[in-house]
C-alpha cells in the first residue's frame, strides 16, 4: 500500500535546492562537448529520428509486435475499477489487434500531436495487483511510451475498427490513435528532413498557425523543422499588462489607446481602475516552424507556426552545463508519468527530452540509456563508498548519466564538503520497510536529490539506493552513425 501521509517524506527535497542553477560551477558556459564531438551527435539524431521513413517493411516480426497478448494476460492483471480483468474482456481486446493479417499496411506518417504508445489497442489499464508495493496505479503496462507531435512514425498495421494503429518510431513502437498521426508525402518528408531542425525548449508551447488556431502542444523534447528561408523577426507590439507604459502622455490619448488594443470601451473612472493592469510591451522575436495537422482523409498538412525564439533552439544548442541547467529548471517539479503515462515523462524519458535540444539521441529505456555512450563505468560490486568515488572522479556535471536497476539520472555535481553526488532524475519514490512491510515514500516528480533519498526516516534501509547504482555513463549518446 502506499504511503499517502507525505509531510516532510523525503528531507533532501526540503535541505536541496531544486533550481539545477544552483549547483552550476565557474566554468559554466564551457561546453562539455567539442563542436566536432556534437556534430558527430547530431548527425546521428537525425539518421536515428528520421529512420523510419526509410523503412519500406515492419521490423517487429508478428510475435514481436503483439508481445503484449501473452506476457499479459488477464489472470494477472487488474482494470481501472481494481478489480481484475475478465477473461472475455481481454479476448475481445485481443480481437481487435487483427493479428491474423499483421502487417496490413507499410505506410510513412508523422503525429500531430503528442500521444501515448499503447501495447494493446485500448486507452484502458492494466495494473498488476495493487495491494504489491510498487504495483497498481500508475504503472499501467499497457502503456508503452509517450511520443511528442512532430515525430516520424512508420505505420505496418491497423485494429479491425481502424480506431488504432501499429507504429514504429526511431526509439519505442506501440499501437497508437489514428487521429494523432497522418500521413506524409515523399515531397512533405523531404520538406521536413531538409529544414533546419529546432528543438522545443519549454513545456506548453502552444502551436497556432498564424491566424491563431490551435493545433498541437510542444514540450521539451520535441522537435519541428524551420520554414525554409524564414529567420528571426519582430513580432507586432503585443499587449501586456499596464497601458500607461505607451508613449502617449495625456490621459485621453492613453484611453484611447487601451480601447483601440483591447476592445474595452470606458470612461474615465473605469479607465483609472484598469490601466494598472495591462501594459505595452516591447516587441518579443519570433520564428516560423512546420507543424503538421491531419486532414479529414488522413493526411499530414503543413502550417507555418510563430514560436517566440526563446521558447525552441536551433540543433545543436551549445552543450554547456548552463543551457542543461536552465532546460531542467523548466521540467523540474513535473509529475511522475509511467511511460509518458498522461504526457508526464518517467526517468527514462526526462533524460532523453533533455539531450534532445543538444543534437544527442539517446534510447528510450533507462538500461539502453546507460549503456549507450562513449565511455561507460562499471559499479556493478562496489562498495557505496567506491561508488560515490569513481562518480565524483569520473562524472561530468550536468553531462554524465548515473544509471541504476530500473532507473536512471543526471549527474549534476557534488555537496563540496561531504563530496556527496547530486542528481536529478524523475523518481515514483523510495522504498520503506516496517517490519515485514514493504512500501513506498512518493515524490512523484522530477527533483533534485543525493544519492541517499529518505536515509533520515527509520524506514528507509541505509545504501539501498546505492545498492541498486549498476553503472555511470560518462559521455551518454550515439557517437557514430548508424
Amino acid at each position: 500500500m502506499w504511503e499517502y501521509n507525505q509531510q516532510n517524506a523525503v528531507a533532501d527535497l526540503e535541505n536541496l535546492s531544486q533550481n539545477p542553477s544552483d549547483y552550476l560551477k565557474h566554468d559554466a558556459h564551457t561546453p562539455v562537448m567539442t563542436a566536432a564531438e556534437q556534430a558527430v551527435q547530431f548527425a546521428a539524431l537525425k539518421v536515428y529520428h528520421f529512420s523510419p521513413w526509410r523503412q519500406s517493411k515492419p521490423t517487429h516480426s508478428r510475435e514481436d509486435a503483439f508481445w503484449g497478448t501473452t506476457a499479459y494476460p488477464h489472470t494477472l492483471g487488474y482494470a481501472e475499477n481494481l478489480l481484475p480483468w475478465t477473461k472475455a474482456a481481454m479476448s475481445k481486446l485481443v480481437a481487435r489487434q487483427s493479428m491474423g493479417t499483421y502487417p496490413s499496411m507499410a505506410k510513412h506518417a508523422i503525429t500531430v500531436r503528442s500521444s501515448s504508445l499503447r501495447v494493446l489497442p485500448t486507452s484502458k489499464p492494466y495494473f498488476f495487483n495493487p495491494a504489491l508495493p510498487g504495483e497498481g496505479y500508475p504503472f499501467d503496462y499497457f502503456q508503452n511510451s509517450s511520443v511528442h507531435a512532430g515525430t516520424p512514425i512508420f505505420i505496418s498495421h491497423s485494429s479491425v475498427s481502424g480506431k488504432w494503429l501499429f507504429a514504429e518510431t526511431a526509439y519505442a513502437s506501440g499501437w497508437i490513435l489514428a487521429n494523432d498521426v497522418a500521413y506524409v508525402t515523399s515531397e512533405q518528408e523531404q520538406m521536413v528532413m531538409s529544414g533546419t531542425l529546432h528543438a522545443i525548449m519549454r513545456d506548453g508551447v502552444a502551436l497556432k498557425t498564424s491566424k491563431g488556431n490551435y493545433l498541437s502542444t510542444g514540450s521539451v523534447g520535441a522537435i519541428f523543422p524551420r520554414v525554409k528561408g524564414s529567420k528571426a523577426t519582430k513580432a507586432p507590439v503585443m499587449l501586456s499588462k499596464v497601458v500607461q507604459a505607451a508613449k502617449a502622455k495625456r490621459v485621453s490619448a492613453r484611453k484611447g489607446l487601451f480601447e483601440a488594443m483591447t476592445g474595452l470601451k470606458c470612461n474615465d473612472a473605469k479607465f483609472n481602475a484598469l490601466k494598472s493592469k495591462y501594459r505595452v510591451v516591447q516587441p518579443k522575436s519570433y520564428v516560423y516552424l512546420l507543424v503538421p495537422a491531419r486532414k479529414t482523409n488522413g493526411q499530414a498538412e503543413f502550417f507555418k507556426v510563430p514560436v517566440w525564439t526563446k521558447q525552441v533552439a536551433e540543433i545543436p544548442a551549445p552543450m554547456t552545463p548552463r543551457a542543461m541547467a536552465e532546460l531542467a529548471q523548466h521540467v523540474i517539479g513535473q509529475r511522475y508519468g509511467w511511460g509518458g503515462l498522461y504526457l508526464d515523462r518517467d526517468c527514462s524519458s526526462a533524460v532523453r527530452d533533455l539531450f534532445i535540444a543538444f543534437g544527442v539521441w539517446l534510447p528510450r529505456n533507462s538500461s539502453t540509456q546507460a549503456d549507450t555512450g562513449k565511455q561507460v563505468i562499471s559499479l556493478k560490486g562496489l562498495t557505496a563508498s567506491d561508488k560515490q568515488d569513481l562518480i565524483v572522479e569520473n562524472g561530468i556535471p550536468f553531462f554524465s548519466l548515473i544509471g541504476m536497476h530500473g532507473h536512471i539520472g543526471l549527474y549534476l555535481g557534488y555537496e563540496p564538503i561531504t563530496k556527496m553526488p547530486i542528481m536529478l532524475h524523475d523518481i515514483w519514490g523510495v522504498r520503506t520497510f516496517n517490519a515485514d512491510r514493504e512500501s513506498r515514500a512518493i515524490i512523484g516528480r522530477i527533483c533534485i536529490t543525493t544519492l541517499r533519498p529518505g536515509e533520515e526516516r527509520r524506514d528507509v534501509k541505509k545504501d539501498y539506493f546505492y545498492s541498486r547504482i549498476m553503472k555511470l555513463q560518462v559521455k551518454p549518446g550515439i557517437w557514430k552513425r548508424k
